[in-house]
């Protein structure tokens, strides 16, 4: 394999989400015109196309490079519609957990190929084979492309109405589909005639969903989730507790990673029983102590050299980071990616996927591009720093994320815009119009609170 610096790991780790970021933009369009199916295929090419070049890399990085940046575009494209795809396909009961399970795939394929980089670390071609495995969930996503029915709400929004009655029966598995079809027809009538998606976002009665399509992967990617996933064997390497050398900080990445999937799988069937904003706060929390915990450990044990570690610190510093690993895998993970697929209008949903892909991607390579520097200049401290974000987002969560769950996705736009703090930005005065009110639990709110007003009054 070519030789590559610190440096060089550092971009190469950035580039492939500078480069989805900038996809991200253009699958606004395509998912939004070509159906959820068409981003799907250019997913899966592009992460094809990028296994064969990163494999077959041989004295330089140009084509390490090339192929990460179709990475990249993999997973502008894949990020975008995948979400947007399940939470249009579940019904609004099983909507979060179905939409936690793409977060679970993300993950488990992490954990798999940090235990493929077990195996193959002492081959002198492994590197190859590692890369060259990446085809196989490429492959899959491109034969879900090609395979797969399209959504219903696509379907209605391109004006194929029988075929998305007909997917819509399919896949509830009964012809007793009017009433959710219906308010699907409805919602996409409602909007027609309306701005151009990239405008409308940026209207008033859309900064709820504007806000929250930014601060949630903000969020989920400063918990400082990719430094730790991606850097996982540098963070070890001084920890002892596994054993010396390389292979040991790879065991200790696959015990991270793998608890993280655990709590994913807890999350999947969780979620619509104890709702988003609970597992937010709680990982948010844990979180925070975790990482301020591991600081603490880092600093008394290694003091201002951390070469290496105690046996004794090894183990609590695996041990809290994991526990970390744990928050973030039952919270920010799959739920940083729950919420904007759910909060959006039809008109503005793509786009707003686009700007929560964008945001997490930025967010993501702005990490592991500092991640190294950060970790070699702020030492411990690191943790303080990532720690803050998730203090700060325990607030944001309890004030400013409505809770979606078990609300009609085409009715959640709605809901979220009548929230106690959001419709005060949304309505002049605060006051919801009655026609906007779409849930009896929303529509009691709204009249004890005494701002409800006129039917289509109030309406930006």
């Amino acid at each position: 394999m070519p030789h590559l610096t610190w440096h060089v790991v550092q971009a190469y780790s950035a580039i492939m989400h500078f480069s989805g970021a900038l996809a991200s933009i253009p699958a606004s369009y395509f998912t939004q015109h070509w159906g959820r199916k068409g981003s799907m295929i250019i997913a899966g090419t592009s992460f094809l196309i990028g296994a064969v070049f990163q494999s077959s890399a041989k004295s330089t990085v140009a084509l390490l490079f090339i192929g990460r940046v179709f990475w990249g575009i993999g997973v502008g494209f894949g990020d975008h519609c995948a979400f947007i795809y399940t939470a249009e396909m579940a019904p609004p009961r099983w909507r979060g957990r179905l939409n936690t399970i793409v977060q679970l795939g993300t993950i488990s394929g992490i954990v798999v190929a940090n235990a493929i980089n077990i195996g193959t670390n002492k081959w002198i071609a492994g590197w190859r084979i590692s890369l060259g495995l990446a085809a196989v969930p490429g492959t899959v996503l491109l034969l879900g492309g090609l395979f797969l029915p399209e959504t219903p709400n696509s379907l209605v929004e391109r004006g194929y109405l029988s075929e998305a009655k007909g997917v819509l029966q399919k896949v509830r598995g009964t012809k007793d589909v009017d009433v959710e079809f219906d308010t699907i027809v409805l919602a996409n009538e409602a909007l027609k005639g309306m701005e151009n998606p990239w405008r409308a976002i940026f209207r008033r009665r859309n900064r709820p969903q504007l806000c929250l399509a930014i601060a949630m992967p903000f969020f989920q990617q400063w918990s400082g989730v990719n430094g730790v996933s991606f850097f996982a064997p540098q963070i070890f390497a001084g920890v002892n507790a596994l054993g010396s050398g390389n292979e040991g900080s790879l065991i200790a990445a696959v015990i991270v990673n793998g608890v993280q999937l655990i709590a994913n799988i807890i999350t999947v069937f969780i979620v619509d029983r104890v709702g988003r904003r609970t597992l937010l706060i709680t990982g948010s929390c844990l979180g925070f102590a975790a990482e301020i915990a591991v600081a603490i450990v880092f600093a008394v044990a290694a003091g201002t050299n951390a070469v290496s570690l105690p046996y004794g610190a090894s183990i609590a510093a695996i041990v809290l980071i994991g526990l970390y690993s744990i928050s973030f895998g039952f919270a920010w993970g799959p739920i940083g990616w729950l919420v904007p697929s759910e909060i959006h209008d039809l008109n503005t949903r793509s786009a707003g996927q686009s700007i929560t892909v964008f945001t997490q991607l930025v967010s993501g390579a702005t990490v592991t591009q500092t991640f190294l520097n950060m970790l070699c200049t702020l030492k411990w401290g690191i943790y303080i720093f990532f720690g803050f974000w998730q203090f700060v987002a325990i607030f944001f969560v309890y004030f400013l994320v409505p809770e979606t769950r078990g609300v009609p996705i085409e009715e959640c736009a709605n809901f979220v815009r009548a929230h106690k703090l959001w419709r005060h930005v949304t309505y002049p005065g605060g006051v919801v119009p009655q026609n906007e009110v779409v849930t009896q639990m929303q529509r009691l709110s709204v009249q004890q609170d005494g701002t409800a007003a006129p039917n289509g009054a109030a309406r930006q």
